[in-house]
Order: structure tokens, then C-alpha cells, then sequence
């Protein structure tokens, strides 16, 4: 362990948000302390919180424009526009579920760009806007993605990785996503009623954004402070939460220890309350068994709706607003009378005394949860409050607020991050061992291959191969290989097993088949609809895995793979995990191919990155895994060891959605920061990995970043083929193969033939022991990292 260090608190300069109650943090305010239930109409057969659509804005675009808007005005609130901070270190990084679109339709059957339909979409626009160019991340894992976000946000103002985040949650719905909760019975009729009736949700559409910087700068006055954060995992069930609330709770007593505080100092939580059953009656399970003296429950969904992937950041938002006007947010929910107040058994309302059972009793148990009255009331020494949040795949987050400043705090760190096992899965082979031997003496990657399923069934259960799309399958099949792969030992605590999921296009099957059924007006399956939310896909690997620490899903592009993996590391080496599996994976399904054609994106014949006449890629299907591990927990099971994760950064272009920076400044900048953070120098004459496969603009813009730094560049995607967010991961993988074995690479440019001048300037590496590897996502967010061999 290394010694403690000192962080800055992290203040909350700003809020603006937007939900069913108004487009304002006044307007949202006014609703909540008027007890307004924000649900309307959507349709013969819902009630919704439904957002107003800006003027003139067509269906393709509310999302980013809606994004900008409230970015900006939490922006210009926090007064940081009108500083000297440098564009470079402010972040921006977004939770979300949705894909870029108002319908699965748009994404598929129109051959849209995916670029221009992916999650990193608003991110990419909001930077832009505002003309931000620090790290660039946005969270997909379903209901806790938002909070994940704010979690990560406030870790890169506590290291010095940003001077300031601005940080949100973005989600509009589509008929597509209520016809999957409709699938699954889980939408109350009359409007959702959590903690009381608990018959079912309501869905509801909403965006927040905060400002988080590090507390103390002259002339602010913080709305409140973000004290603590943690994720945990269940690793129980895909869609149903551990009956007794057991990951929300751990989550919630890690979060108070990061914050520094005992429960019993907490006088409000904003809690997750879908409104069913099993939601509502977990939550308070986790909530009596870690607070002896309960503090006042509510939970903001009866009011706006459930806003899935907006609704972590949303929640915080209001819970930081609670505390600035030190006010107890009412739950104006319909009379009690249902589900949960006949599980206490006294049909009283549950604000008077419910609570929740002895574990596995089914009953709750009066006198153990005390809810939050129906109208606001004066709270004048709230000082501290809680945000949990809860999502599909069993993923749990809870975020600790304050009103007053933290004093000062250390936090302990760990040395080492090591790579001790990986997995691969892959046309060309199945392994670690397999594919490394494979790419030795592979030639150009040929068009269309896929991973056959005789491949993949050997390591999937018979009995869970229906419920795993092809993206699924890919995910699980990665991990497992690389549990194996790792060798005993790996599950000494699964509390401390983390697990970090990177996707660029995500779960594409799944989302094409439910665009199909839409379209002949059909109703998902059930058991296929919840593989449309990215998290339910980690939660699969978690569960083979009995990983039930903290679980985060990464997608900002072809990046994601080297954000996922620094986000790996970062979790190991603030000492929230001992082992982090960090899995990235896409697929090539037949929709995707077709939408890359009908953009030109794909090669005439062969994918030659960094050839002057390279005409697109050869889009691949692979999944791959790598073990990351705190050296004092591998030495203490003896682990073999692959390599060592010296440092990573990131960055963002300013060339909004879509667009490449071809002048590679911005990726050239990112190299050199993790080269400074890993404490390469150019005399080390590193490897220097790139990823760009084929597509024109971006070879040119990463050939110019690599041209910065002396070295043999090397290119392993003409060989792989354009696998995605997978590409970085696969790289990463042949560098560490490269830093031990100096017969590597022996082909440094697989397929290419007339390499861009750029290159021209490459000199001879001798024997280097560490690599750079990189990774740029049209629309400008670009990551490096740098390893070294063992």
C-alpha cells in the first residue's frame, strides 16, 4: 500500500435540470415543494413524465439539443465560463441509456450513421458547444448510469485529472422502451406509488446536469458538496434485485465510509422507488439494515417518473437542492391500500410505520422504514442526505451529499496494477494463447467472419444460452476465459471482484429485432427485451463471475476499450476493488454492416490503416477480457503476470458529433499525458500502438499524434479487422506481448502497402519494455494508456 494523500473536497457549483414538473431548477423546485404529480397521458394506456420538445427541434435531434441547453445553463450557473480554466481540464461525462435516437428504428432499419446514434452522441455535442476539450466518458449500465457518472466525476476533480466536470444524466423515452416494461407487467396503470402501493412504475423522461469542482475557489458559494460514492453488484439476477437489499446496502455503507460519516448523521434519502414490489421492498430492506435510527424516505419518481438513465443525476440534483433550502422533499404518491401496505399487515399507510422484514420473510415489519410525509416541510438542520440508485443487471450506486464543507481527508492508495489473465474471443481464435499465437502470422482480416456459436457454447450453461444475444455471448464468453486464463484465486472476496464493460455499438441484435417488432406492431418477448440495456449484459458476466463489487458500462465510440481500461485501474488503485475485470466487446451483426456500407465506412477488399489508400474497415465481431490486479492481492495467490498498467489519460476534440480532428492534436496531447502520468520519456523509444482501422480521417489524425513520438508504430487492425470498442483491448493485449517477446511486432502494418507520410519519421525501438497505445472515437474523445512488461 502506498502511503494516504490528501484530496480536495468536491464541491457542487451548479444544477440544471429538466423533468415532467418544468425546464428549470426553479420550476422542478416549485413542483416538488407543491407536492405536483408531474405524470400525464402518453397514449390509450400510460402515464409518463414526458419532457417539452424545444421548438422546431425534428426527432433526431431533442436529444443533443436538449443536452447543449441544459449543459450550458448549469455551465454558465456555476460562473466557471467566465474564468481562466483551461478548456483542457474541464470533463465532461454524461450517464444515459438512450442510443442517440427517440426509436430503435431510427438506429437500424434507415441505415443511420452510428456514429451519429450512439450514446457519446450528447457528449460530444455538449463539449463542443461549450468548447471543452478535457476526458470525455459517458456511463450506459441501465437505471444507475447517471450516478455512476457522478461517482466518476467526483474521483477525476479528487485526483487532479480536472479542475472542474460537468456532469449529467440525459434520457428521453420511445414507444419501444414502454412496450418492454409493458412486456414485463411492470408499469402502474394509475401512476407509480413507491413504498405504498408499489403496483408497478411510470416511466418519465428527464436531464440534469451538475458542476462539480474542487471546494474552496474564491468568490463561490457551492449549492452543496458530493462527500462520498460506491458501486457494488448483486450477481443474484439479471432483472430482479437480492430480495434483501444486500448490494444496495453495501453500496450505501461504502458510500458513508468514503464520505467519512456515520448513518446516523443522514436526515434524507432520496431513494431509488421504482414502485414494484420487489424494487420497493429490497430498498428498504438495505436501508433498515444499515440505519438504526431511519432517517425520512422519498423517492422523486412519483412525481417525474422513473427516468431510467437521467434518473441518478436527476435524483442528486434534487437532493442537492433539498439540502441548499434545507427542505424534506414530500412523496405525494396515490393513497396507500396496495401491495406493500398489506405486506405490513395493519393496512396502515407506510409513512406511519412500515418497514421491512427478517430476511426471506416476504413481510415488511412495522416500525423499521419512515418515509417521507405527502407535502415538503421545513428540514433546518438537514446537513447531510443520500442518493441510492438500482438497475437491471444488479448494479447498485449511492452517493453521499453534504450542505456544509468536509474538513480535510486522505485516502488510501495501492501500488502496482497488474494484468494477470485475459480473455479473447474472436474469428481467427479462442484465448489468450490462441490468438496472440494467430497473430504472429496473420495476414489481412478477411470480410464478413464470424465467431462461430460451436466456439462460444462450451462455456455457457445450456440452460442461459437462450437468455444471451450475440453481444451477450460475446461479454460472458471473454470472462470466463479470462477467469481461467488468471488461474485459482481470483474469488478470495467477490465484495471486492469489480467489473468494467466497454461497448461502442452495444447489444445491435437485440435492438434491430425489438425495431422489427415495433414496426409490425408487435410486443417484445420478456426474456429478450431486458438485453436491449447494456448493464443487463454485465450483469451476466457478474453472475458468472460472482463479481459483486463495483460494475460500470462504458460506450463514447471506438475509445471506450482504453476509457474502460483506465477506469479498470483507477478502481483498483483507489483501493474500491482487488480485482477488476475490464471486458470490451461488439458485434458485426448484419443491421451494423449494412448501416457502415450504405456511410461508405467499410473496405472495398481489405481494411490498410494508415495506407494512402485506405478506403474503410472490415467491421469484426470480438469480445476480450483483461484481469487487472492490485499486486499485494496477486502476490498473495501467486499470480502469473502478464504485465503492468502504468498510467492512462484522456481527452476530447472539439468537432462535435461525428467529426475527426485530423491535425491529431488533441490525440497527441493525450499521448503525451499518459506518457508524463507513467513516467515514459522519449528516450525509452516505447511501442506505440495505434487503432485506427481503415477509415481515412482518423488514420491520418493518429498517424500525426503518433508522429510526435519517436518509435516503431504498429497497427494490428488490418489484421483483426475493425472490432470496435474490442480494438483497443486487443491492442492493449499484443503490446504486452510485444514488451516481453523483442522479436515483436514482426508486422508492424498488417495489409498496409503505401503507408501516410507521417510515418515516415518512425525510427528503430531496440528492445523496449513499455508500449503506448491509443484510440480516437469520431466525434473527438481520444484515450491513451501506457504499459510495461512484467
Amino acid at each position: 500500500m502506498t502511503a494516504a494523500s490528501p484530496v480536495p473536497a468536491v464541491a457542487v457549483s451548479a444544477v440544471h435540470l429538466a423533468c415532467s414538473l418544468g425546464d428549470t431548477p426553479e420550476a422542478v423546485w416549485a413542483g416538488i415543494e407543491g407536492a405536483v404529480r408531474g405524470l400525464t397521458p402518453r397514449g390509450p394506456r400510460h402515464l409518463c413524465g414526458q419532457l417539452a420538445r424545444p421548438d422546431g427541434a425534428e426527432d433526431s435531434d431533442v436529444a443533443l439539443r436538449l443536452a447543449v441547453h441544459h449543459a450550458g445553463a448549469a455551465w454558465a450557473a456555476s460562473g466557471l465560463a467566465r474564468s481562466a480554466l483551461a478548456p483542457d481540464r474541464v470533463a465532461v461525462v454524461l450517464g444515459t441509456t438512450d442510443w442517440g435516437a427517440p426509436d430503435f428504428r431510427h438506429h437500424l432499419a434507415d441505415h443511420r450513421d452510428r456514429a451519429l446514434a450512439r450514446p457519446h452522441t450528447a457528449a460530444d455535442a455538449v463539449a463542443d458547444a461549450l468548447g471543452l476539450t478535457g476526458p470525455r466518458e459517458v456511463f450506459v449500465n441501465g437505471c444507475v448510469a447517471s450516478a455512476c457518472a457522478l461517482g466518476h466525476a467526483a474521483d477525476l476533480v479528487r485526483t487532479g485529472r480536472a479542475d472542474a466536470v460537468l456532469v449529467g444524466g440525459l434520457n428521453l423515452l420511445d414507444d419501444s422502451v414502454l412496450a418492454a416494461f409493458d412486456s414485463w407487467r411492470a408499469l402502474d396503470r394509475a401512476g407509480c406509488s413507491p413504498y405504498r402501493r408499489s403496483a408497478g412504475t411510470s416511466l418519465g423522461e428527464g436531464v440534469a446536469f451538475l458542476v462539480l469542482e474542487p471546494a474552496g475557489r474564491a468568490g463561490t458559494n457551492p449549492l452543496g458538496y458530493l462527500l462520498g460514492h460506491a458501486l457494488t453488484g448483486d450477481a443474484h439476477h439479471i432483472t430482479a434485485p437480492h430480495p434483501d437489499g444486500e448490494g444496495l446496502a453495501r453500496a450505501i455503507r461504502a458510500a458513508l465510509a468514503d464520505a467519512g460519516i456515520g448513518p446516523e448523521l443522514i436526515g434524507y434519502v432520496n431513494g431509488h422507488g421504482t414502485g414494484t414490489r420487489a424494487n420497493d421492498i429490497a430498498e428498504l430492506r438495505a436501508l433498515a439494515s444499515v440505519f438504526d435510527v431511519r432517517p425520512p424516505v422519498s423517492s422523486t419518481k412519483s412525481q417525474t417518473g422513473h427516468t431510467l438513465g437521467a434518473s441518478g443525476a436527476l435524483e442528486a440534483a434534487v437532493t442537492v437542492l433539498a439540502l441548499r433550502r434545507h427542505t424534506l422533499p414530500g412523496d405525494p404518491a396515490p393513497a396507500p391500500g396496495g401491495l406493500l401496505a398489506s405486506a405490513v399487515g395493519d393496512g396502515r399507510d407506510i409513512e406511519d410505520g412500515p418497514a421491512c422484514s427478517a430476511p426471506g420473510s416476504g413481510r415488511l415489519a412495522p416500525g423499521s422504514a419512515r418515509l417521507a410525509p405527502r407535502l415538503a416541510r421545513p428540514a433546518p438542520g438537514l446537513e447531510y442526505a443520500l442518493s441510492t440508485s438500482a438497475g437491471f443487471g444488479g448494479q447498485n450506486a449511492a452517493l453521499v451529499f453534504g450542505a456544509v464543507a468536509p474538513g480535510g481527508r486522505a485516502y488510501p492508495g495501492v501500488g502496482e496494477v497488474l494484468v494477470t489473465g485475459a480473455g479473447v474471443v474472436h474469428p481467427w481464435a479462442t484465448g489468450r494463447a490462441a490468438f496472440l499465437t494467430a497473430l504472429r502470422t496473420a495476414g489481412p482480416a478477411i470480410p464478413e467472419a464470424e465467431v462461430a456459436d460451436a466456439e462460444l457454447a462450451p462455456y455457457i450453461p445450456a440452460a442461459d444460452w437462450p437468455r444471451l444475444d450475440p453481444f451477450g455471448r460475446l461479454v460472458t464468453v471473454a470472462a470466463r476465459l479470462a477467469e481461467a486464463d488468471a488461474g485459482p484465486g481470483t474469488r478470495f472476496d467477490p465484495a471486492r471482484i469489480g467489473l468494467v464493460l466497454a461497448t461502442a455499438s452495444g447489444p445491435v441484435t437485440t435492438h434491430h429485432a425489438m425495431a422489427e417488432l415495433h414496426t409490425q406492431g408487435l410486443a417484445p418477448s420478456p426474456l429478450l427485451a431486458p438485453n436491449a440495456v447494456a448493464g443487463v449484459h454485465a450483469g451476466h458476466a457478474a453472475v458468472a463471475l460472482n463479481a459483486r463489487g463495483p460494475t460500470v458500462v462504458l460506450s463514447a465510440g471506438d475509445a471506450s476499450g482504453l476509457l474502460a481500461l483506465g477506469q479498470a485501474a483507477d478502481l483498483v488503485r483507489a483501493g474500491r476493488a482487488d480485482v477488476v475485470y475490464v471486458i470490451a466487446a461488439d458485434e458485426a451483426a448484419p443491421a451494423l454492416r449494412a448501416g457502415f456500407a450504405h456511410h461508405g465506412l467499410l473496405a472495398k477488399e481489405t481494411g490498410r490503416p494508415y495506407d494512402v489508400d485506405a478506403d474503410g474497415g472490415v467491421l469484426t465481431p470480438a469480445g476480450v477480457a483483461l484481469v487487472l490486479e492490485s499486486a499485494e492481492h496477486a502476490d498473495r495467490r501467486g499470480a502469473r503476470v502478464l504485465g503492468r498498467i502504468l498510467g492512462h489519460a484522456g481527452a476530447g476534440a472539439p468537432v462535435g458529433p461525428g467529426g475527426v480532428e485530423e491535425s491529431g492534436a488533441t490525440l497527441a496531447r493525450c499521448l503525451a499525458d499518459a506518457a508524463r502520468r507513467s513516467g515514459i520519456t522519449p528516450d525509452d523509444l516505447p511501442h506505440l500502438y495505434g487503432t485506427s482501422w481503415g477509415h481515412p480521417a482518423t488514420d491520418v489524425a493518429e498517424a500525426r499524434a503518433l508522429a510526435h513520438f519517436p518509435g516503431t508504430r504498429a497497427n494490428i487492425c488490418g489484421a483483426t479487422g475493425y472490432t470496435q470498442a474490442a480494438g483497443a483491448l486487443l491492442t492493449t493485449l499484443a503490446a504486452l506481448e510485444a514488451c516481453s517477446d523483442p522479436t515483436l511486432p514482426r508486422r508492424p502494418l498488417t495489409a498496409t502497402r503505401r503507408p501516410l507520410p507521417e510515418l515516415a519519421s518512425a525510427s528503430a525501438p531496440g528492445r523496449p519494455t513499455a508500449a503506448l497505445v491509443t484510440a480516437i472515437s469520431r466525434g473527438g474523445t481520444c484515450a491513451a494508456a501506457a504499459v510495461r512488461a512484467p
